[in-house]
């Protein structure tokens, strides 16, 4: 009886030593190095705007990124809301100095998810938290909780294709946020609906908006030039 007191006793002491010493900067700059391959890609996307004060069909657009933060699109008609949702590059984010520390193990899809918190040491950046879940063994990052010095927090959640791509890019981004209806691009507030009248004092409330967008015909590392990103003065 004394020895399984003991061996159980030595169980959980082990059990916790393991939490507490389970390093995640290796997992992180392992994730920081793969995402660091892409330089630039541009891919063929389908982009969905859910939020209750307006209407607009789902837009079809080609995207262009280049790290670190250059984004492009070609579509008619539509603004990309947020800009975080194009620009925010993960392993750009891991790239600066950090401190991190593990939370705990959560299923994602029956799948183990490590938890881990990210905090920036560096003042000079947007974000000051990030919570990011992991699937550890395929080095996947499937979500990310972020809170930010300017615009509040941003969820970004993750799918990946069935059959797994050299670059692990992601097939599906959803992303959440608080928006008001004044701070919408004008042109996605041209297609606002008309059937429904919204009260001014109600313009400047928070609601939860939801951007999807679905990606395709991934072309990587193609070199695309610094110039493409500059826009063409407008003709008067």
């Amino acid at each position: 009886m004394k020895k399984n007191i003991i061996l159980l006793v030595c169980l959980i002491i082990s059990g916790i030593s393991f939490a507490q010493q389970f390093d995640t900067k290796p997992l992180l700059d392992s994730i920081r190095k793969k995402m660091n391959r892409v330089n630039d890609y541009s891919a063929e996307i389908q982009i969905k705007l859910n939020v209750s004060f307006i209407k607009i069909p789902v837009k079809t657009a080609t995207i262009y990124f280049k790290k670190p933060n250059k984004v492009k699109m070609k579509t008619a008609g539509f603004a990309m809301l947020p800009k975080q949702s194009a620009s925010f590059n993960a392993g750009d984010f891991l790239s600066n100095d950090f401190s991190s520390f593990f939370v705990k193990s959560e299923l994602i899809n029956g799948v183990p998810n490590d938890v881990i918190k990210v905090v920036p040491m560096s003042n000079d950046g947007e974000i000051i938290l990030a919570t990011m879940w992991i699937d550890r063994r395929k080095q996947l990052v499937n979500k990310i909780d972020a809170t930010t010095k300017s615009n509040g927090n941003f969820l970004m959640e993750f799918r990946y294709p069935k059959i797994a791509n050299v670059y692990d890019m992601p097939e599906l981004l959803k992303f959440t946020l608080d928006i008001t209806k004044t701070t919408l691009p004008v042109s996605i507030t041209g297609d606002f609906d008309s059937d429904k009248k919204i009260k001014k004092s109600d313009e400047a409330k928070k609601q939860k908006a939801t951007l999807s967008i679905s990606y395709s015909n991934y072309k990587i590392n193609t070199g695309i030039p610094d110039s493409f990103f500059i826009e063409e003065k407008k003709k008067k």
